[in-house]
């Protein structure tokens, strides 16, 4: 009799310790997929602001406001971005502002915007980012010639 009580209690807790695990599991996936699609937002927002800033050309209402937007989204990406795609977004802002106003190296722009892609996609889905990285693939970008 005692014996069947033994088995019985050790049967409930380890029920409730399978369920509590599971419970845990879950709520770490819903918040991970919760922040990936925040960061999935603001990364978009990112390629957003870079290509109103390209639009707007030599309008200095487009391009104040599109100056402004990139402020807002940089703001943003400093609170949740990784690492590696706060460096690349250094550096896209180090290449903006040394280009300002002037002519610039389109090339030199389209790799560091492939980095920040990369770095962004590593971060919301490693796994599927290194079979696109082993694919060798280049990201394309439209950004029209500043008039």
């Amino acid at each position: 009799m005692l014996e069947d009580w033994i088995v019985v209690t050790c049967g409930v807790i380890v029920v409730i310790c399978v369920f509590c695990i599971t419970l845990i599991v879950i709520r770490n996936q819903e918040h991970r997929s919760i922040e990936n699609r925040y960061k999935m937002r603001i990364y978009s927002d990112l390629l957003h602001a870079v290509t109103e800033l390209n639009l707007a050309g030599n309008d200095p209402y487009k391009l104040d406001i599109a100056k402004k937007n990139l402020a807002y989204t940089v703001n943003r990406l400093n609170l949740v971005a990784s690492a590696r795609v706060l460096r690349s977004t250094n550096d896209l802002l180090d290449f903006l502002n040394e280009h300002a106003g002037k002519d610039f190296d389109a090339l030199r722009l389209h790799n560091i915007l492939n980095t920040l892609v990369i770095a962004a996609r590593r971060d919301l889905n490693p796994g599927h980012a290194s079979g696109v990285e082993e694919a060798q693939v280049r990201f394309r970008f439209f950004s029209p010639q500043k008039k």
